[in-house]
Formats: C-alpha cells, sequence, structure tokens
C-alpha cells in the first residue's frame, strides 16, 4: 500500500498527463530544462537537463543503467541513443506514464535495450550491486522519504558506481516553512509539500555519505534551470487564452514566488564507494 504523499504523487502526474498539451514538443520530457543559450524552446532545454545527468553521471558503452522516476522514457531512449548504454531499466510510481512510456520505446524500436517497469523509489525490487549507474532527473524531493531513496540507490549500485540526480531543496539559510504551506496545485489541486526534504545542501551531503557514498558535489544550477524555465511558460501563457493562459500564469507566478522565498534547484552527482 502506498503512502498518502506518494499517492499524491501519482495523482498529480496522472492528472497533469491529461493537460500537459504541447509544452514540451514532440518528445514527452517533463522537466524544467537547463538552460544554456538564448532562443531554447522548452523542448530543447528539457533535452539539454537530460544531457546534463547523462554526462554527468559518465554513461557509456556498457553500462546498465538504472533510471528512477523514468517517466515516459524520454531520458532512457536518449541513454541509449547518445550514449549507447548497454540496458535502461526505469522505474516510476505512475501507471499512466510507464504504459505510455512502453509505447514511445517501442516507436524507437528499443524495447530489447530499455524495460520501464512501476517501482518504488524507496524500496527497490533489484537486486543489491545491479547496476553501473543510477540517474534521476527532478524527483527525488517526491519521494518519501529522498534518505530512504539514497539508501536503496547505495544498494543496487555496484561499488564504485555513480549516482547522478537534480533535485529541489532549500538554500541554505532559507526557511522552508516560509513556503511550504500545504497549498494545492494548480492543475492537479492535490498537496505535494514534503517538508521530510526540505534541507540544504549541506545535510543532504551528509544524508550520501551515510548511505554509502564519497566524492559527493551538490552544485545550483537555480540560473539555468527554474528561473528560465518560468520565463518561457510565461511565454506560453501570453500565446495562449482563456483559462488555459490564466492557470499558467498562475503556475510562473508561484515558480517565481518559490524561488525568492529560497527554493533552490541542484546537480548532484555522487560514487558508490568502493
Amino acid at each position: 500500500m502506498v503512502s498518502e504523499s506518494t499517492q499524491a504523487v501519482i495523482t498529480h502526474y496522472e492528472r497533469r498527463h491529461e493537460i500537459r498539451g504541447n509544452v514540451f514538443g514532440q518528445q514527452p520530457y517533463a522537466n524544467y530544462g537547463y538552460w544554456t543559450r538564448p532562443g531554447l524552446t522548452i523542448e530543447q532545454a528539457s533535452e539539454a537537463l537530460t544531457d546534463l545527468v547523462a554526462a554527468s553521471a559518465g554513461l557509456g558503452r556498457d553500462d546498465h543503467v538504472l533510471d528512477v522516476g523514468c517517466g515516459y522514457g524520454a531520458g532512457a531512449v536518449k541513454f541509449v541513443q547518445r550514449y549507447a548504454v548497454d540496458h535502461v531499466t526505469g522505474i516510476d510510481v505512475t501507471p499512466v506514464r510507464i504504459a505510455s512510456g512502453h509505447d514511445y520505446v517501442a516507436q524507437h524500436g528499443l524495447s530489447s535495450s530499455i524495460t520501464l517497469q512501476e517501482g518504488d523509489a524507496t524500496n527497490m525490487a533489484f537486486e543489491a550491486a545491479s547496476f553501473d549507474k543510477l540517474v534521476s532527473v527532478e524527483c527525488a524531493f517526491h519521494f518519501d522519504t529522498r534518505v530512504d531513496f539514497l539508501r536503496e540507490a547505495a544498494r543496487v549500485l555496484k561499488p564504485g558506481g555513480t549516482l547522478a540526480l537534480t533535485d529541489i531543496i532549500p538554500r541554505r539559510g532559507a526557511n522552508p516553512d516560509d513556503y511550504l504551506l500545504g497549498e494545492r496545485t494548480t492543475h492537479s489541486n492535490v498537496c505535494l509539500d514534503m517538508p521530510v526534504n526540505a534541507y540544504d545542501a549541506e545535510v543532504y551531503a551528509g544524508h550520501l555519505r551515510e548511505a554509502g557514498f564519497d566524492l559527493v558535489q551538490i552544485i545550483s544550477i537555480l540560473e539555468w534551470t527554474r528561473i528560465p524555465f518560468a520565463d518561457a511558460l510565461q511565454r506560453v501563457a501570453d500565446a495562449s487564452e482563456g483559462e488555459r493562459a490564466e492557470a499558467i500564469t498562475r503556475m510562473v507566478t508561484r515558480i517565481r514566488q518559490l524561488v525568492e522565498l529560497g527554493e533552490d534547484y541542484v546537480l548532484v552527482v555522487a560514487r558508490r564507494a568502493p
């Protein structure tokens, strides 16, 4: 039985699936993007963020990769096509994403190289030391809890294996109580607050080391992610009409407010201790 917080995440992404439209273009991404130069589309920035995580993990030939929170499989397809990894296993708690992901993977003729399945990041159904690399794009702040996920990540990675992910945490000195107010999201009408995961990079690094990781790096990339994404999303709102325009504008306002109140967006890279 899933926890209340996990069920909220499932409900959120099921409802968002129904209204995602074409904001992310033709590829089924769902992230804030990595805005490396002016003029990028949301789709291009989303792909760039996936590349950043893949490069940070050092993905390469013969790697067995675990993609936690794999969504619709867009990242998994890129990992095989661009980085020639041997196999990607993706897990996600949202059934509609896994179902859609199966179709997306099949369309690219990669069903033998990619396995997508429902799975819980905090209780993974894999043997110890099963994967060379573990990646996760914009998910761990949802996990109940992130500490449990890190412990599981260390367990399923081979000694010396690499963890690379992007995550949302409070900046040092920020008070999460200023923005974790139990508010419901604009589109899905559920609360996604996870106070247990609201700690800064220093605490995060400690949890990684306690889980069995070393060579820990946590780098803020806020200026190239959430902030330009909000600007791009506002352009989508400006080109829309009626309730859609109003809903997108509300989302933009909330993202900017969260950043002002102290939310950070970070790239996390660590090695499973040998």
